[in-house]
C-alpha cells in the first residue's frame, strides 16, 4: 500500500470514527429554517452552498470533507433531485468524490458525488463562480462524462443557481457504464474567451453501486398494422425503471428499404402500470442502426412494495412510405380513400388565382408529410396546407377527432393526380402486453 493510500485508509477511518452529535440533525434544520429565503435560478442540460456557513460552524474545522456528505448524505442538491434520488440521498446511497479542477478564471468544478446502478450513472457537480456570474460561465462550460476507450455518454439534467450568482448545482445522468470500467472522466471544456479543458478522474467503486431491484427478460410482441413491437427487457433498479424493445430487425429493416415501403417510427408511448397505478415517463428514445430500430423507454423507481407489473401500449405513430396515386376532378368529390388503414376524404377541389386547392379531412393523428400533384402530367409541390377545423364525432361508441385542411398547389389544369408520397399517423391502441405478479 503507498503512502498515499495509507493516509487516505487512515482519513477515512478518522471519519468513519466521527460522532456526528445526537441534536446535530435538529440543529441543522432550526439553523437552516432561519435562513432568508433565496430565489434560484433552473436550468436544463441535455447531452445534455446554500447552509455551507452554517453547517461550517457546528462541525469540527479538522472534519471539513464532511461537508459535501453528512452521514454520507448529499446537501446542496435537494432542489435538483427528484423525489425517487431524494430517498435514496436520505438513505446515504451514492458514492462521494469531492474532487475539484480549477480554471485559470477562478472558476472551480468540483465533481461532489455520484450514483451507480444497473440503469443509471447520476453525477452531482457544482460550478462556483466568486465574481457572481456563474450562469454566464456554466453557459461557457462543455461538460461530458467519459468512459472507456474515450467513450462519450449521452446524458441530460438539471441544474439551478443560488441568488447572487456565485454557485450553480447541476445532477446528470448517463447509461450505466460496462461492468468492465472503473476508471472515468468527468470533462470539462471552457469555450469562452480563454478555452481551456478541465478534467476530473474519478474511480467507480462498485461496492457502493445500488444494483437492481427487479430484472426480466420479457420477449413479447404486439402486432401493430402489418408489423410486430418487441418488448425484450425490463430492469428496475433504485434509481429508474426501463423498457427496452425493438420495433424491427436488420433484415426487416433492408426489407422494406428494398420494397420501398420504409416506415420511420416517431413515437410509442407504453405505460408502466405498477401496484394498478400508473409509473411517471422521465425519457424514452429511438434509434436506428445496424441492429434494426430499437427503443427504450425511462420511467420512475418501482414502489417498494412491488406486487404486480403491467405494461400497456397506448399508441404507436410514424412516417410511412406510400405512393399511392389519385385521379381527381374538379367540383365536389366526396371521395374517400384507405391508404395504411386510414380514411382519407377528398371534399372537393377547386381553383382560385392561377392555384389548384384539395379539401381534405383525416383523423386528427393523420397528416400526409409528403404529397404532391400532377397537372397535366407536370409534377407540382405542396406551396401550403391551409388551416381548417377540428370535428368531434362518434362512430360505433368511440369518439373521433376528424380534422379538415385545404392542400394548395401552384397552376392548374385538367387532368389531376394526387400523388401521396409518405404519410404520417398515430394509432391509438390501449392493448396489455405483458402482466407479472411479484412474489
Amino acid at each position: 500500500m503507498t503512502n498515499i493510500e495509507k493516509l487516505l485508509k487512515e482519513s477515512k477511518d478518522n471519519l468513519d470514527r466521527l460522532e456526528v452529535p445526537e441534536d446535530m440533525e435538529s440543529r441543522l434544520r432550526n439553523a437552516l429554517d432561519n435562513m432568508p429565503n433565496r430565489k434560484i435560478k433552473r436550468k436544463n442540460r441535455t447531452r445534455g452552498k446554500v447552509a455551507a456557513l452554517v453547517i461550517a460552524t457546528l462541525l469540527v474545522g479538522s472534519n471539513m470533507d464532511t461537508l459535501a456528505y453528512y452521514g454520507k448524505r448529499l446537501i446542496g442538491y435537494e432542489s435538483v433531485m427528484d423525489g425517487t434520488l431524494q430517498e435514496l440521498n436520505e438513505l446515504g446511497k451514492g458514492q462521494s468524490i469531492n474532487k475539484s479542477y480549477k480554471f485559470k478564471s477562478g472558476v472551480t468544478v468540483t465533481l461532489d458525488g455520484i450514483m451507480l446502478d444497473d440503469n443509471n450513472l447520476i453525477a452531482f457537480y457544482t460550478i462556483n463562480d466568486p465574481k457572481g456570474k456563474v450562469e454566464d460561465k456554466d453557459s461557457d462550460l462543455r461538460v461530458s462524462i467519459v468512459g472507456a476507450l474515450n467513450k462519450d455518454y449521452t446524458y441530460s439534467g438539471s441544474g439551478e443557481a443560488n441568488e447572487d450568482g456565485t454557485e450553480m448545482r447541476w445532477v446528470i445522468a448517463c447509461d450505466a457504464p460496462k461492468f468492465y470500467e472503473k476508471k472515468m472522466k468527468l470533462k470539462i471544456e471552457s469555450m469562452g474567451t480563454e478555452q481551456e479543458e478541465g478534467v476530473i478522474e474519478f474511480k467507480l467503486d462498485r461496492t457502493e453501486a445500488m444494483g437492481h431491484k427487479i430484472k426480466m427478460s420479457i420477449y413479447k410482441k404486439i402486432k401493430v398494422d402489418e408489423r410486430e413491437i418487441k418488448i425484450k427487457s425490463l430492469v428496475a433498479s433504485p434509481t429508474t425503471t426501463i423498457i427496452k424493445g425493438q420495433i424491427q430487425n436488420i433484415l426487416e429493416l433492408g426489407v422494406d428499404h428494398i420494397k420501398g415501403e420504409r416506415f420511420m417510427p416517431e413515437n410509442i408511448d407504453i405505460v408502466l402500470l405498477a401496484n394498478g397505478k400508473e409509473v411517471q415517463v422521465k425519457s424514452s428514445g429511438i434509434s436506428t442502426d445496424m441492429k434494426g430500430i430499437n427503443f427504450y423507454i425511462s420511467y420512475d423507481a418501482l414502489p417498494v412494495d412491488i406486487k404486480d407489473i403491467e405494461i400497456k401500449l397506448v399508441s404507436f405513430g410514424g412516417n410511412h412510405d406510400t405512393n399511392e396515386s389519385i385521379e381527381l376532378s374538379k367540383g365536389s368529390v366526396n371521395k374517400t380513400i384507405k391508404i395504411l388503414e386510414q380514411d382519407i376524404s377528398i371534399n372537393e377541389v377547386y381553383e382560385s388565382k392561377g392555384n389548384t386547392y384539395i379539401n381534405i379531412t383525416t383523423d386528427e393523428n393523420t397528416t400526409l408529410s409528403k404529397v404532391s400533384l400532377n397537372i397535366d402530367g407536370e409534377k407540382k409541390e405542396l406551396e401550403k396546407t391551409l388551416p381548417g377545423d377540428y370535428e368531434k364525432i362518434v362512430v360505433e361508441g368511440t369518439t373521433q377527432i376528424k380534422h379538415t385542411r385545404t392542400l394548395e398547389f401552384r397552376g392548374t389544369g385538367e387532368k389531376l393526380e394526387l400523388n401521396i408520397q409518405r404519410m404520417r399517423y398515430k394509432k391509438l391502441y390501449d392493448e396489455t402486453i405483458y402482466k407479472h405478479k411479484i412474489r
